[in-house]
């Protein structure tokens, strides 16, 4: 069976600490590294530059976590950097958000089954959604997936 790729926005590798969405996204990672012979989990060089970002303690964390994780980093890509103002242009979110969408093209760009993340207002959103798979579809990519962790949870408990 072919591995589901799964695809970490910076908001869900950040957000174990997060005393209100952390239980939740250390379930998905408990859930997903208990299963790791069914996911692969990557990364963007988006996320990373926005780990970079963070204090010298998280930063040192979250990579660590990261390592821990065996979580692959994407290689820097012009065309994600393309698709992503592609998505500017076609109005799926402002030129404001040019970073979220980043992620959503690296993701595209990289054949990813799954992108995670926390932010429903912009990303994880059902109009968002539609918008990048129907530019997608029309441009010769791949559908995918944006859900949060809880998305991610919820549907396998259905299965």
């Amino acid at each position: 069976m072919k591995k589901l790729k799964l695809c970490l926005d910076t908001s869900v590798i950040s957000m174990i600490d997060d005393s209100d969405r952390g239980i939740i996204t250390q379930s998905f990672f408990h859930f997903v590294t208990k299963n790791k012979q069914n996911y692969e989990l990557v990364v963007s060089p988006v996320a990373i530059d926005e780990i970079e970002d963070a204090t010298p303690k998280k930063k040192d964390r979250i990579m660590a976590f990261l390592e821990s994780l065996t979580c692959i980093k994407l290689p820097i890509s012009q065309e994600a950097h393309d698709l992503a103002w592609n998505y500017v242009f076609e109005n799926i979110l402002t030129e404001k958000h040019f970073e979220d969408l980043l992620h959503v093209a690296y993701a595209t760009v990289f054949n990813c089954d799954i992108f995670l993340s926390w932010n429903r207002k912009h990303l994880a959103k059902l109009s968002t959604i539609q918008k990048v798979n129907l530019f997608n579809v029309a441009n010769n990519y791949s559908a995918i997936i944006i859900a949060t962790p809880q998305d991610f949870l919820n549907q396998k408990d259905k299965k």
